[in-house]
Order: structure tokens, then C-alpha cells, then sequence
């Protein structure tokens, strides 16, 4: 039996942390950049930091100053780091923590650092429409994950997650027909910008496992 990797990305509150905590996931998502909606506010990283949490922390950044990175990297004790803009090869290494990097699928040729792929622990397949670089709740051309050469040496090779509009509408399409290693969700599993829905966010897993098995 396979097991697919879900990433619940965009948590903001503290319950809904636990919750997402306390579900059959892999990865919980925290993002730190100040262009999103789901941006985890000073007060509220200080709320969330003591909680106690036993699946592997994601902090997602995004073109941001080493020193800050560092900074919230100590205060949350992140597992991982996922960097969702232009950094360098050099930068994602700086840190001495495995990293999650990723690549922006739009409506022009999709543009890979090997060797930045090469050194992350995993890729991130996500959404960009015109400038914007993911949170578009827009799901990309799922047949770029079999069409797409520049794409077929990570998903053969690497271990990687598809982001991008995930719900629960359509993420039994995305698991029969293309088989991705791993997922990544935050819009489709709330009822309003970074307010998770505890029963989405349960029914999205329990669609996931029921797939593997």
C-alpha cells in the first residue's frame, strides 16, 4: 500500500493547528510571508509557539531577509522550510535545514533549477497566475504532471507535492488519475480565508486514505 503525503498548509489558529494535528497528515503549514492572507501575525506566533505539536512544522517564506527566517525558525522550531519565491541554490542551503522548494506552474514553459531541486527534500507543484505566485485557489493543468518533460525528472526521482486549488470536489480526479506522490491544501478545506473547516479538512483526509488503501 502507498501512502500519499498531505500537507495542510495556511493554519492560523491555534485550534485549528491541534486539529490538523490530531488528523492522518504529514506536514502542517505555517506561512510567514507578509503578501498572504494566511501570513501568521507576531501576536499570534507567540500563541502558537507553545503549543505542543507532533507533526513536522513547515514555515513558508518567500523572498525574505536570512536574519528573519532565522529568527522564526528559532522561535517555532521548524522541521522544514518552504520557500516559494525566487531564492537562490545558496540561500535555501544557508539555513541547514531541509527544505521544500517550489516550482510555479503558469500558462508559459515551467522554469526548474535542477540543482536547487536536486537539493530539497521535496518539490512543490503550485499555481501561478500571471505574478501571482500561489493562494490563488486555482488549481494548475494536472496534465502538465505527465505532459510537461521539464516536470517528469522530479516525479519520477524526487518526492514532491501537488498544490493549487486542492478540495474536495476534485482531489479524487487529481488521486485516480495522476497518482501524485503528495498534496498540499489550505483554501479548499476552510470556510473563510485562513479559517479552517475541522469536518473539510477530515473528510479530505479520510478521501486520501481511503485511496491508498
Amino acid at each position: 500500500m502507498s501512502r500519499t503525503y498531505i500537507k495542510i498548509c495556511g493554519l492560523k489558529k491555534s485550534d485549528d493547528l491541534v486539529y490538523a494535528d490530531s488528523l492522518d497528515i504529514d506536514f502542517l503549514g505555517l506561512i510567514f510571508t507578509p503578501k498572504s492572507p494566511r501570513c501568521i501575525s507576531e501576536d499570534r506566533l507567540k500563541e502558537i509557539s507553545s503549543l505542543t505539536i507532533t507533526k513536522p512544522l513547515v514555515g513558508v517564506f518567500m523572498d525574505q531577509p536570512v536574519e528573519y527566517v532565522n529568527q522564526i525558525k528559532n522561535i517555532m522550531s521548524l522541521d522544514y522550510l518552504q520557500f516559494h519565491g525566487s531564492e537562490s541554490h545558496e540561500y535555501c542551503k544557508s539555513f541547514n535545514t531541509p527544505f521544500i522548494k517550489t516550482v510555479h506552474i503558469g500558462s508559459e514553459q515551467t522554469v526548474i533549477d535542477q540543482m536547487l531541486v536536486e537539493s530539497a527534500s521535496m518539490t512543490l507543484f503550485d499555481t501561478q497566475i500571471s505574478n501571482q505566485r500561489g493562494g490563488t485557489g486555482t488549481t494548475f493543468n494536472w496534465s502538465n504532471l505527465i505532459e510537461d518533460h521539464s516536470l517528469q525528472k522530479i516525479i519520477e526521482t524526487r518526492e514532491y507535492l501537488v498544490a493549487g486549488g486542492l478540495n474536495l470536489d476534485n482531489i479524487n480526479d487529481l488521486l485516480v488519475t495522476y497518482k501524485p506522490k503528495g498534496l498540499d491544501v489550505s483554501s479548499g478545506i476552510e470556510h473563510s480565508v485562513g479559517m479552517k473547516d475541522h469536518e473539510k479538512m477530515e473528510r479530505f483526509v479520510k478521501i486520501v486514505r481511503t485511496f491508498d488503501s
